[in-house]
């Protein structure tokens, strides 16, 4: 990709012959006023944002002098990783201050969801130019795109027509992007680019004036999570503002010593059942002639894990949380050959018996029923004591707990449901990779 270079006027950075970029105080009256107009407009209709958006960097792109089509499509307002807002002259001044306004909501809900963070698929090296994007770059913008607007469509913000909607793909509203990029896979899209602030890939636009760094982003995006608190209590918040400032906000637990001293226990209640049994001769039968006396057991804790392999879970959290519960069971002595591990989507897979939870083989990636799952542990003989479920709790579940059995649920999403008569432990992963909802 070609990165841009000195004008040899002083004006800035050159990307394509023709397109310069001005500062703010290069445009008309008009156009400033216009500008102006369109932040106070976007955050009289989301005031919880206008924090975000008064913090908005403007880099005016002129191409008015280009011999032919405009090199660039900035008629969605992109935004990078540096809260800098990218504006066409000419869009700016045709454009109605509604519209403008909407995108600039739209663009910097980007930026405060971490969507470039979040970006799960592959990078591309130093980039891709606009018109032979990445398809990974498309279909995660889409993604994104659906998360945003089905929030946007629930508030007063009204949406232009071509506006990504989950409804547009036949997909539910109040899904994560990770779901929504799950889903897409294999579908037509359009090309839409909101710019590097969608997933962290520099386009030819890009300048390097200066912008918003990570401390005063992470500041930006607090000030904004108080007032979507605050606007909760009054009503008419939309969900996923919700989620993402109660997430933002909340203190985080240490998932994984939860989730050891869960399983532990776990093991341990098993391990300390005693039973009689008359398997094999009491020691004190000489004691008590003609009286057959019984023996005392101790029962090997039975360990079974069951997957959730639907399309919505992320393979990274997956891969983290079952090397976890992996080292865990190791550690406390479970037989080998009764650990069973069955994968689960719409249906459930044969029981795998492994030495080692990283040669478990993966099945799966369609919906999610693990009732199906559940139903198959209980059918392993002999029956295990302890259930270990990773999922993001988007299934149905058995109304009633298993028989015999305690259930562990490791949720890889907090808005997952887990049902009372399992134990909850939250699987936090983003968190500790500097992630946010």
């Amino acid at each position: 990709m070609r990165r841009a270079c000195c004008d040899p006027d002083g004006r800035g950075p050159l990307m394509e012959p023709g397109v310069r970029f001005l500062g703010l105080d290069e445009l008309p009256v008009e156009a400033r006023q216009k500008w102006a107009a369109s932040r106070v407009w976007a955050a009289r209709q989301a005031p919880y944002l206008a924090t975000a958006l008064l913090a908005l960097v403007a880099v005016v792109v002129d191409q008015s002098e280009v011999h032919g089509p405009a090199p660039y499509d900035l008629r969605r307002f992109p935004v990078d990783r540096g809260w800098r807002v990218y504006l066409d002259q000419a869009e700016l001044t045709e454009l109605p201050v509604p519209v403008i306004g909407y995108w600039l909501v739209h663009q910097v809900t980007h930026l405060i969801r971490d969507h470039a963070v979040r970006y799960p698929g592959t990078a591309a090296a130093g980039g891709a130019p606009l018109g032979n994007r990445d398809p990974d770059s498309v279909r995660w913008n889409v993604a994104t795109d659906c998360e945003i607007n089905d929030d946007l469509n629930a508030g007063a913000v009204e949406l232009p027509e071509d506006a990504p909607l989950p409804g547009h793909f036949d997909l539910p509203d109040g899904w994560l992007a990770e779901q929504y990029w799950h889903a897409l896979e294999g579908s037509v899209l359009p090309d839409v680019d909101c710019g590097s602030g969608t997933d962290g890939e520099a386009r030819d636009w890009d300048s390097d004036k200066p912008g918003v760094d990570g401390p005063s982003g992470e500041l930006i995006k607090r000030e904004v999570a108080r007032r979507v608190l605050e606007s909760m209590e009054a009503g008419g918040m939309p969900g996923g503002w919700q989620r993402w400032a109660e997430q933002l906000t909340s203190p985080r637990e240490n998932w994984r010593r939860h989730l050891s001293s869960t399983i532990r226990r776990g093991v341990a209640d098993v391990a300390g059942r005693i039973d009689f049994t008359y398997q094999r001769p009491s020691r004190r039968n000489g004691v008590s002639p003609g009286v057959i006396l019984p023996s005392m057991r101790q029962p090997a804790p039975r360990v079974a894990i069951l997957i959730d392999t639907s399309g919505s879970m992320r393979d990274a959290q997956l891969g983290q949380a079952l090397a976890e519960v992996n080292g865990v069971v190791r550690s406390i002595g479970v037989a080998r050959r009764d650990l069973r591990v069955i994968c689960c989507d719409e249906k459930a897979y044969n029981a795998q018996k492994v030495f080692d939870a990283r040669a478990i083989q993966l099945e799966g990636e369609g919906g999610t029923d693990l009732r199906e799952g559940l139903a198959a542990v209980a059918e392993l003989r002999p029956t295990p004591h302890l259930v270990v479920v990773l999922t993001d709790g988007h299934t149905p579940w058995p109304e009633q707990a298993p028989r015999g059995q305690q259930v562990v649920v490791g949720l890889l999403d907090r808005e997952g449901t887990v049902p009372p008569w399992a134990k909850r432990i939250l699987i936090d992963t983003r968190a500790e990779a500097g992630e946010t909802e």
